[in-house]
């Protein structure tokens, strides 16, 4: 028995059906990327009015103890205070390390942190403040850094 379908099977119909499911299948990636955020031809660019982002790193995050590390920043506002504090575990206590700097005009901050060569190996956090005085400020940032023992030559 040959069961054929009422529009028929010819190579016109196929060729019709399936220009059909390419358009559907387009129409698709469209609706796709339109929902996904998919990114447009550049526009022009307005300033926004929405908070400043700070831009705050660890200009490496594995040290050595004995050594330092540098704590950099940008979109400060000129002058204003921030605050690094890096605690760590010795042998017999936990110590804290505190460094104040004030953002240069530009609104730039590069403290230096130093490791005592007592600190036990391991993954530590480094806390990022800004306010007025030690008691008056706001966490900003906790970045990720790992100290490694001291390399004897």
């Amino acid at each position: 028995m040959n069961l054929r379908h009422p529009e028929g099977t010819g190579k016109k119909e196929k060729k019709e059906a399936m220009r059909k499911g390419l358009w559907v299948a387009a129409g698709l990636l469209v609706i796709t990327a339109l929902v996904m955020g998919c990114q447009q031809h550049p526009g022009p660019v307005t300033p926004s009015k929405g908070p400043t982002i700070l831009a705050i790193m660890v200009e490496s995050n594995t040290v050595e103890a004995g050594s330092s590390f540098i704590v950099s920043g940008s979109n400060f506002k000129p002058n204003q205070k921030v605050w690094v504090y890096f605690e760590y575990r010795a042998s017999d206590r936990t110590v804290g390390v505190e460094a104040y700097c004030e953002a240069d005009e530009d609104g730039l901050i590069h403290p230096t942190i130093p490791i005592p060569e007592d600190v036990l190996p391991g993954d530590y956090e480094v806390e990022i403040f800004i306010g007025k005085n030690v008691y008056d400020r706001k966490l900003i940032a906790a970045l990720p850094i790992h100290v490694q023992a001291v390399k004897w030559d």
